[in-house]
C-alpha cells in the first residue's frame, strides 16, 4: 500500500516504518514534517460507495473515551488524496508505546 520515506497528507506527515496490518488497513509510524515529532497513522484504502469505513467508526469511540489512561489523542481523522491514483482514510494519532504483540 504505502512505503517508509512516502509522504501522505499532501506532505505535512512522512511514512518512517510500518508498524503493523490488521482486516482493515495498516498502521504506520509517521513524523510530522514540520515539527518532526512522531505519531501513529492508521490507514485504509477507500473505495467507491464504501458504506462503512471503520477509521471513522474507530475515531468516534476513541473520541468518547478521550481523557482516559492510554486512550491516545486523535489529531486527524480523513481522506487522504495525495497519493497518485489511491484514495485512502487515515487517522492520525499519540504513538503510545510498543504494542501488546511486542510485549509477548
Amino acid at each position: 500500500m504505502l512505503s517508509e520515506g512516502q509522504e501522505i497528507l499532501e506532505g505535512r506527515f512522512k511514512i518512517i516504518k510500518k508498524l503493523g496490518s490488521g482486516a482493515f488497513g495498516e498502521i504506520f509510524k509517521v513524523e510530522k514534517k514540520k515539527t518532526g515529532d512522531c505519531y501513529a497513522a492508521k490507514i485504509e484504502k477507500a473505495t467507491k460507495y464504501q458504506k462503512h469505513v471503520m477509521l471513522f467508526w474507530e475515531s468516534k469511540l476513541i473520541h468518547k473515551l478521550r481523557g482516559k489512561t492510554c486512550v491516545p489523542s486523535l489529531y486527524y481523522i480523513g481522506t487522504d488524496s495525495s497519493v497518485a491514483n489511491n484514495n485512502f482514510h487515515v487517522m492520525v494519532m499519540d504513538l503510545l508505546g510498543p504494542s501488546i504483540e511486542d510485549l509477548f
